[in-house]
């Protein structure tokens, strides 16, 4: 098994899908299919589940022993973002495993003034994978600007508890509200790229303010962010990345009691 990345944003949105997805959880399985690498994990609390595919057609080059369906390594996330990090601009990014270092995982960075050569340990972790198909049915999409969303965020976290949506038809108002006071946000729905809201519906949920705000830490991956909502089940935030990849995060909404 192997992928290799030349170009140097690819490369970038790698090391930053790993170093955002490190407050969520401190260990992750990779998945290598033939299609292309899969990761899935729950952060601690059991509160959001993220994703992310990268088809194979994202990689400079990818290859996969086709006599599996599936195969995987865990790592621990810290480590590997540190590693990627260390990558320049001007270097080649490749990624093996091999029957000759099964406990390991090999990664280089080639080109550029010199190479740099790493192999990291490999962990023991039990993941079940979920069927994630019934969470993306939703019955309210929207698409957004990465940065129109994010700012409005960062703002809303002067009160970092809890953040209220309320969808109609005309608007979307965001609320968020903590002990020291409130903010409120009237979105006009010219404000938002795309919007698809059942006639004479209104939808009101809540989430916890600080996972919406981690989610957005991977606004860079992309120019525009897709959301879907529906009563009484987990939200849904993506980021496409082309090639038939991308980053997909799922938040459960407050309990009545947690409000």
């Amino acid at each position: 098994m192997k992928f290799v990345i030349e170009d140097p944003r690819k490369g970038s949105k790698l090391a930053g899908i790993f170093c955002h997805l490190k407050p969520f959880t401190d260990n992750v399985v990779i998945y290598f299919k033939p299609k292309g690498l899969y990761i899935q994990c729950m952060d601690d609390s059991h509160c959001a589940l993220f994703e992310c595919n990268l088809d194979k057609s994202w990689f400079t080059s990818y290859s996969f022993d086709e006599e599996d369906d599936m195969s995987s390594i865990s790592v621990n996330i810290g480590m590997l973002y540190k590693v990627l990090n260390a990558r320049e601009d001007s270097q080649t990014l490749e990624l093996i495993l091999n029957k000759q270092h099964e406990d390991k995982v090999l990664i280089n960075f080639t080109g550029g003034n010199m190479g740099k050569y790493f192999e990291l340990p490999l962990i023991n972790i039990d993941n079940e994978l979920l069927n994630t198909d019934s969470i993306q049915d939703t019955d309210i999409d929207l698409t957004i600007e990465s940065k129109t969303f994010c700012d409005l965020i960062n703002q809303l976290m002067i009160f970092d508890e809890k953040l209220t949506l309320t969808f109609n038809e005309e608007k979307i108002d965001m609320k968020s509200s903590g002990n020291d006071g409130s903010m409120k946000v009237d979105m006009k729905i010219d404000d938002i790229k795309e919007y698809a809201i059942a006639e004479n519906t209104t939808l009101i949920q809540s989430y916890s303010l600080k996972y919406i705000h981690l989610m957005c830490q991977f606004n860079k991956l992309a120019h525009e962010i897709s959301m879907g909502f529906s009563n009484s089940r987990p939200m849904t935030m993506r980021y496409d990345l082309r090639d038939d990849s991308y980053v997909l995060i799922h938040l459960a909404p407050k309990a009545e009691e947690d409000d």
